[in-house]
């Protein structure tokens, strides 16, 4: 069985519910706000803002849904982001860009934001998007962070000089101009102040908040710049000898003692974010 889940926004969802309103089932669930079968398609509303489809073939019906919707495919690059909460681990951008014709590609292959799907989900699906779409990865080691923040660097900033160039060597292999859209994390104006002193500023920028659910590129970003920190987490994991945990919880500052202690501050600072609460506050070094 085939899925597919839609972002939405309010208005949309209650015109969904119209659409389908002589295709609705009886369902007590309170998260929804309606349960259809069309077409032998499964479509739950949520009241969220998602849309779910579940069936045999899905594309049908979400070309159906796109279309009451009003929204069109186009092609666009799409940045995003992983590793900025975790004390472990890079930061890893990435830039892709799909074209007209991957979005259906994506759409069945159920591309979304990578913050909600499960490692293995990732593992099993970056590798197929990273050989078939036009992609730019960017990986910042904690050693190469920990030199920027002690330059003065704030994240932001070094966020942006990544989505920077990431985006140019995107872009730089197209053969026209498209659009570019950024899952914002500052304002325009912070962001191009950050990047003033680069040689090169791509400008034409579309900043979105939750920019995964404007267009699928973005998503696909999250989840090639997921699977490459992944991987990279697994590689410093085995060369300590030691679970390397994600974020930055209680248990985190336990595995960041451990290291310390077992292998001193030289190796923690490898593969640790060195300015995290998680470190500073246990006054290790």
């Amino acid at each position: 069985m085939k899925h597919y889940t839609l972002a939405v926004t309010e208005t949309e969802l209650e015109k969904l519910h119209k659409v389908y309103i002589n295709h609705l089932v009886e369902d007590k669930n309170p998260y929804l706000s309606f349960h259809a079968v069309h077409n032998d398609i499964i479509i739950l509303g949520y009241k969220t803002g998602k849309v779910l489809m579940q069936g045999a073939e899905v594309s049908h019906e979400l070309i159906a849904i796109k279309n009451h919707l009003g929204r069109k495919d186009y092609e666009a690059v799409g940045s995003d982001e992983v590793g900025t909460g975790d004390v472990f681990g890079p930061i890893v951008v990435c830039s892709v860009y799909a074209s007209k014709e991957d979005i259906a590609f994506l759409e069945n292959l159920n591309v979304r934001d990578s913050k909600n799907m499960t490692d293995a989900q990732i593992i099993d699906i970056a590798p197929v998007l990273a050989k078939k779409l036009t992609h730019s990865l960017l990986i910042l080691t904690p050693t190469k962070y920990n030199k920027l923040t002690k330059q003065g660097y704030n994240l932001n900033k070094i966020k942006a000089l990544l989505h920077n160039q990431a985006i140019i060597k995107t872009t730089s292999k197209l053969k026209r101009q498209v659009p570019v859209i950024l899952d914002q994390f500052c304002t325009p104006q912070l962001y191009y102040n950050y990047i003033k002193d680069e040689t090169l500023v791509y400008r034409d920028i579309n900043f979105h908040v939750r920019a995964e659910q404007i267009h699928l590129s973005v998503a696909a970003a999250s989840i090639i710049a997921r699977y490459a920190f992944l991987v990279k987490m697994d590689q410093y994991s085995k060369k300590l000898g030691i679970k390397l945990l994600k974020g930055a919880s209680k248990d985190v500052d336990e595995v960041i003692s451990d290291i310390f202690h077992n292998h001193g501050e030289k190796q923690l600072a490898l593969v640790t974010k060195m300015n995290f609460k998680n470190v500073t506050k246990q006054n290790l070094v």
